[in-house]
């Protein structure tokens, strides 16, 4: 398409994970020549970055798929990590080769007299582009807490998201600080390792209800592949499912419609008891259970299903302590009750650091404005997608589109609907350049954080988390339902825009 208008437009991006693969295979389609970066030596984005042991996604494997490529192959309902690479991979063999691999973005900047963007590379080349899209992450640089004495520890350390694989641990002494969802996989794998002791250091416990995983049969793999329909139609009974979800986990109960609030809050406390209920029954022993029990509403904080990590806290070898981390010493860690705790290994399931992560290099847009600056330590997007000091720049997987209840996957197609009829629109008009007006940025930043009120993650009022910053603000979620998602971004609204001839 539009392919006579096309031809002399070049885009570059970094990324190569789901949503580097889904653009390149997009502009593919429209004829535009492309390239992309990517610092690593294979595609595949956080699933090739992340080698934990028991390393798996939390969305329904047929979810987590492109739409265009469904896989009826998965082996389980919720797909291992090495199992997502594989699929990625797959996606991936038609544009390997406009791909730079273990090649990083040093910085961007927007050259306003050409309307093209100057792209310095780590190797020294520099590229003048059309069009930047950016498909670099919000998950992406791990996140070490700066806890005392960190340095001084004889053993060996490390980041979980950075995994050591050469590092043997039978017969080990080991500890994991953190409770979210690396440790809630990596947990139970690793006390399976023959460890002497695994010690989990939690600070807040994460609400774990029963994933219920199935072991697809290889019947059911065959008929899927033979009825297409069939997967589609799996696919879309889990879309629903999730969505009917977010109002009854992530909507705090109205009480200005008295009945459906009763009827909401009583289905709410249901959902939170019959999980209580499991933790109460899968762990043993009760003090355990009660340490392991939150007590903020879920959806607060990520919710993390697993059917082995309650279960792991029943073996004599692992040990849950909820003192605070005082102190790290040479032999292990030192808590806030006295008690040294001493280990040969120590490893950090201590997440990402959000800002790092998504200012993945200098950008400098109109008039030299500096896009980290401008961030601060609230990061903002135009429906995650762009900014109204970027030109000709796209985002898959900016801020604001974080979800606790169903698939990214689903979002970043939304978004590449929203691109693709954004540079149809650009080529249409034969633009120069695009930008999103200041206006519309401020009117969608509002409507955003009326969006986010009577949600259980709206503010720090339950609970803290990766979602927020320090002032308790989230900027990362999507505040509301992905029906809505879709419906706002399905066609590019160009009067939202400045275009210039």
């Amino acid at each position: 398409r539009s392919s006579d208008l096309s031809s002399g437009i070049n885009a570059e991006y970094g990324g190569a994970g789901f949503g580097g693969v889904g653009t390149g295979l997009t502009l593919t389609n429209m004829g535009i020549s492309y390239v992309i970066v990517e610092r690593s030596s294979e595609v595949g984005g956080t699933w090739n970055d992340n080698r934990y042991p028991g390393i798996a996604c939390d969305v329904p494997s047929h979810l987590y798929c492109f739409s265009g490529f469904l896989n009826p192959f998965w082996s389980e309902s919720y797909s291992q990590g090495n199992e997502i690479l594989e699929y990625v991979k797959r996606l991936a063999e038609p544009i390997r080769k406009y791909i730079k691999f273990e090649t990083a973005v040093e910085s961007a900047q927007w050259k306003d007299e050409q309307s093209k963007w100057e792209i310095t590379l780590s190797t020294g080349e520099i590229l003048l582009v059309d069009l930047l899209i950016t498909c670099t992450g919000l998950l992406v640089e791990p996140n070490t807490p700066p806890i005392p004495g960190a340095g001084t520890f004889e053993g060996t350390s490390f980041h979980a998201n950075r995994w050591r694989s050469d590092v043997e641990m039978l017969g080990k002494r080991v500890g994991i600080i953190g409770t979210g969802a690396t440790a809630v996989q990596a947990v139970p794998r690793v006390a399976k390792y023959g460890v002497k002791s695994l010690t989990v250091f939690q600070r807040t416990p994460a609400w774990v209800p029963p994933r219920d995983n199935i072991i697809y049969s290889s019947v059911f793999k065959t008929l899927l592949k033979h009825v297409p329909l069939l997967n589609v139609l799996v696919r879309w009974f889990y879309f629903c499912r999730n969505e009917v979800l977010f109002p009854l986990i992530f909507m705090l109960p109205s009480d200005n419609w008295k009945l459906i609030g009763k009827l909401h809050r009583f289905i709410q406390n249901a959902i939170h008891s019959y999980v209580k209920g499991e933790i109460k029954r899968i762990v043993l022993d009760g003090e355990t259970a009660e340490k392991l029990t939150p007590k903020f509403p879920m959806g607060c904080k990520r919710t993390t299903p697993s059917d082995s990590y309650l279960q792991a806290f029943n073996r004599d070898n692992v040990h849950l302590v909820t003192d605070s981390v005082k102190e790290i010493t040479k032999t292990g860690i030192l808590t806030a009750d006295g008690t040294s705790h001493d280990l040969d290994i120590l490893v950090y399931a201590t997440g990402f650091d959000l800002i790092k992560s998504v200012n993945a290099f200098r950008v400098e847009g109109i008039d030299g404005q500096i896009l980290s600056e401008y961030h601060g330590d609230s990061p903002k997007a135009y429906y995650g997608i762009t900014h109204h000091i970027l030109p000709n720049y796209f985002m898959l997987g900016g801020p604001g589109i974080v979800l606790g209840h169903n698939s990214v996957i689903f979002i970043g197609e939304c978004q590449l609907t929203y691109i693709e009829s954004a540079i149809e629109q650009f080529l249409q008009k034969r633009a120069k350049s695009v930008v999103l007006k200041e206006k519309s940025m401020d009117q969608y930043q509002e409507w955003s954080r009326m969006k986010m009120k009577n949600k259980v993650f709206e503010g720090a009022r339950f609970c803290s988390g990766w979602y927020r910053n320090a002032r308790g603000v989230n900027w990362t979620f999507w505040p509301t339902n992905l029906i809505s998602f879709w419906w706002y971004t399905m066609t590019f609204d160009a009067e939202s825009y400045n275009f210039k001839y």
